[in-house]
């Protein structure tokens, strides 16, 4: 057997960890030989509770409405569930789907009457805390990362799937990327490998045979945190906003409102009257050129002309938001839009296609152009002062 195991005994419980890559067949026959060879009376996934719940109900986005996604601004968990799973999708190149290998550990736990349990950390908060722990511009990075893996085409070979069951292959990723992140590494990675110990300590103190199935990225990880009981009180709590990043929304419209005030102030109403029409007319005109581009609804077009003016001096207010939020409301996508965004994401064309995935182009390419129009009007109205 290829996959990669390790053994250990935690007082009277044998636990097998099989480390796994989420879209080779061999790991989804791993998982079926070690079962036959154990027979294990605990299985634990590297799952948490919701996702377990989605491997229940595959179609659980698909029965979600969009329109309160959004507006419980839970749109990026969607994003980035759904450009994972597409990008796996492409990984598996239809022959496998991603986290088969769990599925076939949860079919075997319930065919044998075992225990089934989910140790990861809840998605949510694992986004949360990785989330919050990056600057502006990184967030636009990694957006912009997860968003080209969906452009990207590459033909993966059987020899690159087993190579993401080598242990370092996850770290590896976050190698490459630069040291700022590497506080999101910590969270991603290095918080969920003790999580994932310490559920597994937790649960063989009721077990004989424990089967662990996990990522091979976080096998090493494991088994170095596995020695030792951990309390995980403190990566399960969301950090607290420091003071300045709770109010750095303030800065620029102080910064706007400062310059506008002075225009008036020192060169007369005319120019300060100019100034504010510019700020209207450049960030409405860009935000609505953004939702064009979209090929939004004209009702969204209207609304992000209208919020974007105003976006900069209300944090819930936000050009790509509202318009994203009419969008799903006016143009509710179809099941075959979830079933077709692997496929419809491989062509330029897809992402206007897809109706998934063209309200997340009316929730971005508004806000880039409030933001540019932000930028023009500010260095113009700084130009006439000088």
């Amino acid at each position: 057997m290829k996959e990669p195991i390790r053994n250990i005994k935690i007082k009277n419980c044998d636990v097998t960890i099989l480390g796994t890559a989420h879209v080779s067949k061999a790991s989804v026959e791993a998982v079926r030989k070690l079962s036959e060879e154990l027979n294990p009376d605990t299985y634990c996934v590297e799952l948490c509770d919701n996702r377990l719940k989605s491997m229940d109900d595959p179609d659980i986005w698909r029965k979600q409405d969009i329109f309160k996604v959004f507006k419980e601004r839970r749109m990026y968990l969607l994003l980035s569930s759904l450009i994972l799973s597409s990008f796996q999708k492409k990984l598996g190149n239809d022959e496998i789907n991603p986290g088969d290998e769990m599925r076939e550990a949860i079919r075997l736990a319930k065919e044998n009457q075992a225990k089934l349990v989910p140790i990861d950390r809840d998605v949510q908060l694992t986004l949360k805390r990785s989330w919050g722990s990056v600057s502006f511009f990184s967030k636009l990075f990694l957006i912009s990362a997860l968003i080209s893996s969906l452009i990207v085409k590459e033909e993966v070979t059987p020899e690159k799937i087993e190579e993401m069951k080598s242990d370092d292959a996850l770290k590896d990723i976050f190698t490459n990327l630069p040291s700022r992140f590497d506080e999101v590494k910590n969270v991603i990675i290095d918080e969920r490998d003790i999580y994932l110990a310490q559920k597994i300590r937790e649960n063989s103190e009721n077990s004989k045979k424990l089967l662990a199935v996990i990522g091979a990225g976080h096998l090493e990880g494991v088994m170095k945190a596995i020695e030792s009981d951990h309390d995980l009180t403190p990566l399960e709590v969301i950090p607290k906003q420091t003071f300045s990043q709770k109010y750095s929304w303030l800065i620029l419209p102080a910064v706007v409102l400062s310059l506008m005030a002075f225009t008036f102030y020192k060169s007369g109403q005319a120019a300060g009257t100019e100034l504010v029409l510019n700020w209207i007319l450049f960030k409405g005109a860009l935000a609505a050129l953004g939702a064009i581009i979209a090929l939004a609804h004209p009702l969204s077009i209207l609304l992000a002309f209208v919020t974007a003016p105003i976006g900069n001096f209300n944090p819930i207010i936000k050009p790509g938001w509202i318009a994203a939020l009419c969008e799903s409301w006016l143009r509710k996508p179809l099941v075959e839009d979830f079933e077709n965004i692997a496929k419809d994401s491989e062509h330029f064309l897809g992402y206007w296609k897809n109706r998934v995935i063209r309200i997340f182009l009316v929730l971005l390419l508004p806000q880039i152009g409030s933001s540019l129009g932000t930028f023009l009007v500010t260095l113009k109205g700084i130009k006439g002062l000088l």
